[in-house]
């Protein structure tokens, strides 16, 4: 039986078609129309695995819209119900069990911990869950509308002048250039404690951008942390914080796991995963495939004599993060490579890149314990590592890891350390600011016109 899981609506769109238990394809909708953060499923990704999968026969939704009108009406939103528009019929699910069985499904345990911390979903926005034998049960904290760890973070983020449901992500990085003053955090922590419904915004007046950016993720970090000390033993993070990759590594007394896709979109998958109940492969290599062998010694030469390369080789990544596979790979031991880099992309000069490392090189060069496959926590690069790698490392002298176990990009790093010496590449999507990663044949050449750039 051919089935799909959907997500669409608030932001972040995406597909997942499966045959019986078997993922076969998942996207994010934006790789297809090419619009960043596209919530709706455009019709060329329906006509494409249509054409690739076949109909299906059934066809499962993230959330319950019903439920999400009665909140909406009490938070006095408008329209007070809108059904989602969608060519087959929808089964919906819970918003919060989608992203449990996202995470629980895809994780290499059978017994833990699921914390799902978001903006919101129907009404929840931090349920856990206990997890056993493959049966998940929600029991233990539970917050509802409007006390919000992810609205306090998007409403933040708007604060400091980002835009809140999809530059979150800059916020965090920026954070480390802005100083946490007494009288900033203070602030900001006591609209926390005082339960402010931070879900039309806060103005944050005196607070200047990186102050409010330091500031917050401080206290972000803070109510993480107070959510997590007493977890032990295996534990599955999802949702949209899961993506607060710096808050993420403090979770070192865990075992931990965080798929490829914790927020919204992942749930394309998790809402067919609520269903079936059955385990599956967390790769996130599961989008549009480029056919062709992956170009290994091509990338390795091309970085020794142009310190930059785009590769687009394989299925394209489910989730925010390239890894590998639609990736901008550049040397980072070239002291102005992040400059390079960032011109080319068009980005902000303070943005941070991050290393793809031989899981067997990772204690040689960094500190941390939050096992990081897909770049999903920060550790702390060691001195050698600021020295002689500056291109990866931080402001706050910390990198976001891709610690690599399988290949073709285990070959790739074998092979590169064994011609330079140097155990790691600086790994950054292929793209342009404000644009989906690069998917498809036609991407592919629009970027090399756009940047100049071969791409292997």
């Amino acid at each position: 039986m051919i089935c799909w899981g959907v997500t669409q609506g608030s932001h972040d769109g995406a597909l997942s078609v499966f045959k019986n238990d078997e993922l076969l394809f998942a996207t994010d909708a934006e790789r297809f129309s090419r619009k960043k953060n596209d919530p709706i499923i455009p019709p060329n990704l329906i006509e494409y695995v249509e054409k690739k999968y076949g109909i299906p026969e059934k066809v499962y939704y993230y959330e319950n819209p019903i439920f999400k009108s009665f909140r909406r009406t009490y938070a006095k939103q408008s329209p007070i119900l809108v059904l989602p528009k969608f060519k087959y019929k929808l089964t919906y699910t819970s918003h919060h069990l989608s992203h449990a069985a996202y995470g629980y499904y895809t994780s290499p345990f059978d017994e833990c911990t699921v914390l799902v911390i978001d903006a919101i979903g129907e009404w929840d926005t931090l349920t856990t869950w206990q997890a056993k034998g493959g049966k998940l049960k929600r029991k233990g904290l539970h917050w509802k509308y409007p006390k919000s760890l992810g609205l306090f973070y998007s409403a933040m983020t708007q604060a400091a002048g980002w835009k809140p449901n999809e530059e979150e992500y800059i916020m965090m990085g920026a954070a480390p250039l802005g100083n946490i003053t007494p009288g900033g955090y203070r602030k900001i922590r006591k609209l926390w404690d005082d339960n402010f419904n931070f879900h039309r915004g806060v103005k944050l007046k005196g607070l200047g951008k990186l102050q409010i950016s330091a500031c917050a993720q401080s206290v972000y970090e803070g109510i993480l942390w107070d959510i997590v000390k007493n977890i032990q033993g295996n534990l599955v993070l999802v949702g949209g914080c899961a993506l607060n990759v710096k808050a993420n590594s403090q979770l070192e007394h865990c075992n931990v796991f965080i798929p490829p896709n914790p927020g919204d979109a992942g749930s394309a998958i998790g809402c067919v995963l609520s269903r079936t109940k059955k385990k599956i492969d967390p790769s996130p290599y599961t989008g549009y495939e480029l056919r062709g062998e992956y170009p290994t010694k091509e990338i390795v030469k091309t970085l020794k004599n142009s310190k930059v390369v785009g590769v687009a080789k394989g299925r394209a990544e489910f989730g925010p993060r390239a890894l590998g596979n639609r990736s901008l790979l550049a040397d980072p031991s070239i002291v102005d490579i992040k400059d390079r880099v960032n011109r080319i992309k068009g980005r902000e000069e303070f943005r941070p890149f991050a290393p793809m490392i031989l899981k067997e090189d990772v204690n040689e060069y960094f500190q941390g314990n939050v096992f990081s496959t897909y770049m999903n926590s920060t550790y702390n690069a060691k001195s050698r590592t600021k020295v002689h790698f500056p291109g990866i490392v931080h402001a706050d002298g910390t990198s976001r890891l891709q610690i690599v176990e399988n290949e073709p990009h285990r070959t790739l790093l074998k092979e590169w350390k064994a011609e330079t010496g140097c155990p790691m590449i600086l790994n950054t999507s292929l793209n342009l600011k404000g644009e989906p990663i690069v998917n498809d044949e036609y991407d592919v050449k629009k970027f090399e016109q756009n940047t100049g750039l071969k791409v292997l």
